[in-house]
């Protein structure tokens, strides 16, 4: 129980150092094609930021200097950041990886939302949290969110729902941000000018 708690105080306090690793766990926008350039994927995603993820063109047209930026990879039709890069930021003990172009990289989301191999019958080892196949016990999660979601249960549901929406256009986000007591009602016409009663003959 003193573990347990031990693990739940360190992940809180690592989310609210970094809260854009909620964000980023949140977001189901990597490497969908880009609203601006149809043609390329969204690979990058702001620390600094936190808006939707982004693809190279909007990267390099857009100011993010100085700013810490994450580029996902793909591996088996899920989305992964280098190991080098979150171990920084989180402790990924557990988190199987895979060898992507010579670097090894963790998954950001569960991988049995739709990952058929979390259905192989003879498995010995498997996540403790979605049930995906693991080919050795060196791992006790497929992701950071299983790994999240492990030590926090529904509260990382509850910090996913009270954070913005990461996936949410910034003009938009921005419009639900204004002031919402009421329409201003705006004048049809413009006043003249002060009103004189005309004279009596």
């Amino acid at each position: 129980m003193v573990e347990s708690m031990k693990e739940i105080f360190e992940v809180q306090s690592c989310i609210r150092r970094f809260p854009w690793l909620i964000q980023m766990v949140k977001s189901r926008l990597f490497h969908e094609l880009c609203d601006q350039h149809i043609k390329e994927q969204r690979r990058y995603f702001c620390c600094d930021c936190m808006i939707p993820p982004f693809c190279n063109v909007c990267f390099k047209k857009n100011d993010h200097k100085d700013h810490l930026i994450i580029q996902a990879f793909r591996c088996s039709n899920q989305t992964g950041v280098r190991k080098d890069f979150i171990s920084n930021y989180m402790d990924i003990s557990g988190i199987h990886m895979f060898s992507v172009n010579r670097s090894w990289i963790v998954f950001i989301n569960q991988r049995c939302e739709s990952d058929v191999h979390c259905f192989r019958n003879n498995v010995s080892h498997r996540c403790k949290v979605c049930g995906w196949a693991f080919e050795t016990a060196s791992s006790a999660f497929c992701s950071v969110e299983c790994k999240f979601r492990s030590v926090l249960g529904s509260q990382l549901d509850d910090m996913m729902e009270s954070s913005d929406d990461v996936d949410e256009p910034v003009v938009k986000r921005k419009e639900n941000s204004e002031d919402v007591s009421g329409p201003i009602m705006k004048r049809k016409h413009r006043r003249k000018g002060t009103p004189y009663r005309s004279p009596f003959y």
